[in-house]
């Protein structure tokens, strides 16, 4: 249901409008003045406001709710106005204008038309922490996210490079473009130019149609280029002449095609010693190195940990439809200890098999990580070899989860994240049945 802000100051008309847009299926709040509006859509979530600007401020006031809120379409009401008026409220923002008196059946039309060409509203990123320094980093991010510079995220594996980059582009202007996430280690060698550029029909074998490419998918958004360092040397004068000309070439096209967009790179890499190593372009490096934020490593972090854990808990066994389980001082006090070399995608897949091994009950500690220790110690099950291959892990997990789950497949899928066909294939597997 579309939201929508009257902003009338005759009471009665108010009312009135107010009514018949509420009986046309809009969400509908009324206010009597532009001062009393703007604090309304400070708090967001309006599709489109009708705006009486015949008073007061006028089309400067239009200026101002866009400012506040650039996505809100404006029907603008004006008395008796000249063209020299419309023309003003449409250059102040106003998407189409009403002469008082009008038929409330030409305003649901205007309004109608509005909601149509609004926007959806790009999700808010959020990012939990209570650590000082990444409370820090943040702030810059949201300085950075002001600016059109490329911004270079760095930081160990697993500690939210990609989740940081989606943080800049929620709350830069581009935000309702499109972001486009392209993995540059995935990219095989030989399709990687195809991937990125996009191609023409027939440029080569198998190219049937022609395609649009990753960088050009994001045009008038976010480019992020995850794991840039990953980008083979045949790759990156390519990626340097998109950051220089702003344009792409596909794959057997005669002419480039213009690309307005916006790029943020990610690297677990220190670039400037790859730089140093030749196998990284320098002036590729200086490109991309405009702004750079280094995400601290989760062991630096030990307040976050306590606070992501719960997080965890309790979305992994809302999922999986059973109670969390307990993680209590003396846990949080080893795990605080513990050097999550995987950070917090570690942390994660440790709450995700704690819902598994322990849902409902307080979470044994050291059993929980015993895959994560060595032989001997505490915790560690007698006469277990040293470390247990994927597979032990896999079966020891769906064993756990049946067990948990009292044989119930279903939940038991919900459980380990995987679909119940997916569970019934490995069940028959590894002999559970």
């Amino acid at each position: 249901m579309h939201r929508l802000l009257i902003v009338e100051p005759d009471s009665r008309l108010r009312t009135e409008l107010a009514r018949a847009l509420r009986r046309s299926g809009y969400r509908v709040e009324a206010v009597d003045g532009l001062e009393a509006a703007r604090g309304r859509l400070a708090a967001g979530g309006f599709d489109a406001a009708v705006v009486d600007a015949s008073e007061g401020d006028g089309p400067r006031g239009l200026r101002r709710l866009r400012h506040l809120c650039p996505e809100l379409r404006i029907v603008a009401v004006l008395t008796a106005p000249s063209v020299e008026d419309v023309v003003e409220a449409m250059r102040a923002g106003a998407r189409d204008v009403l002469r008082k008196p009008f038929a409330l059946g030409r305003l649901e039309e205007a309004v109608r038309a509005a909601v149509r060409a609004a926007r959806p509203v790009a999700p808010r990123v959020r990012i939990e922490t209570r650590d000082p320094g990444m409370q820090r980093l943040l702030e810059q991010a949201e300085a950075a996210a002001a600016t059109e510079a490329t911004i270079h995220i760095a930081g160990e594996s697993g500690t939210g490079k990609e989740l940081l980059a989606r943080f800049v582009h929620a709350r830069s202007a581009r935000s309702q473009g499109p972001l486009a996430v392209v993995n540059c280690a995935a990219l095989p060698e030989e399709l990687a130019e195809s991937e990125l550029f996009g191609h023409e029909r027939g440029a080569f074998t198998g190219a049937v149609s022609s395609r649009l490419g990753q960088i050009a998918a994001a045009d008038g958004g976010t480019l992020v280029l995850d794991e840039v360092a990953e980008a083979g040397p045949r790759l990156q004068p390519k990626l340097l002449r998109v950051l220089q000309e702003r344009e792409v070439h596909p794959v057997g096209a005669l002419t480039p095609v213009p690309v307005d967009l916006r790029v943020v790179v990610t690297t677990q890499r220190d670039l400037a010693r790859e730089v140093a190593a030749g196998r990284f372009r320098e002036d590729l490096f200086f490109r991309l190195d405009v702004i750079r934020l280094v995400v601290p490593p989760l062991r630096e972090r030990p307040a976050d940990i306590p606070l992501l854990a719960g997080r965890f808990l309790e979305r992994f066994a809302a999922q999986a439809g059973v109670e969390a389980p307990e993680l209590d001082r003396a846990g949080l006090e080893r795990l605080a200890r513990h050097p999550f070399r995987g950070n917090v995608r570690e942390l994660e897949n440790l709450m995700r098999r704690a819902v598994v091994l322990f849902a409902g009950e307080r979470i044994d500690i050291e059993r929980l990580l015993a895959p994560h220790a060595r032989s001997g110690s505490p915790g560690w099950p007698a006469g277990a070899p040293e470390m247990l291959n994927l597979k032990e892990l896999e079966r020891m997990a769906i064993s756990r989860s049946l067990e948990r789950c009292g044989g119930n497949r279903t939940l038991a899928s919900r459980a380990l994240g995987i679909s119940v066909r997916t569970l019934r294939n490995k069940i028959r597997l590894y002999g559970l049945a």
